[in-house]
């Protein structure tokens, strides 16, 4: 399975306030891929073409899997979390080492002020070899300062830095501007 990069922030809406976390798209075919294109949209918000993949009976295992990721990255972004529950746990179901399934099943439970279960599937995340590991410490950082636990939220958001010492998120959390100093 392919995945792509992320390069920009899924800004994800939470009934009362809005959190920026990070989230990894899948890569597939056709409607899968018209799908794939629109989680990777910041600003998408259409599940028609994720829809069209899944009703159709040409995707594979892997495609079918990684289309339910991208889905569910568009349901977080619209507030559906309910369903975007459901396609994380279909998806995690059928490949239970899927890292991006964990990561962005963590932004759900995120979303969901269910803070402790999103720690968990960063950290799951991670022991599946995330490729972008910095964004499930960045996450974790976030869900630890949702719980008041500024120190380890702090200790978080250095671990995303010491991956990707460019990462600007981070940086800003621990108060740093500007690029990191070169050796």
């Amino acid at each position: 399975m392919k995945f792509a990069p992320l390069s920009a922030f899924l800004a994800l809406a939470a009934p009362s306030s809005a959190m920026a976390q990070m989230a990894v798209s899948t890569f597939g075919a056709n409607d899968a891929q018209l799908c794939y294109q629109a989680a990777a949209d910041d600003f998408a918000s259409d599940t028609a073409d994720c829809d069209k993949a899944l009703q159709g009976g040409a995707l594979t295992a892997r495609d079918r899997i990684a289309t339910r990721v991208n889905r569910g990255i568009i349901y977080n972004r619209e507030g559906k979390l309910d369903a975007a529950l459901e396609d994380f746990n279909k998806a995690i179901e059928k490949n239970g080492e899927l890292a991006e399934a964990f990561l962005n099943r963590g932004n759900t439970f995120y979303l969901m002020r269910r803070y402790d279960e999103a720690i968990e599937d960063y950290r799951t995340s991670l022991q599946f070899n995330l490729k972008q590991s910095h964004v499930a410490w960045y996450n974790i950082g976030l869900a630890l300062e949702a719980k008041k636990d500024d120190v380890q939220a702090k200790e978080a958001y250095r671990t995303a830095l010491e991956i990707n010492p460019e990462f600007g998120p981070a940086r800003k959390k621990l108060g740093l501007s500007g690029a990191p100093a070169q050796e």
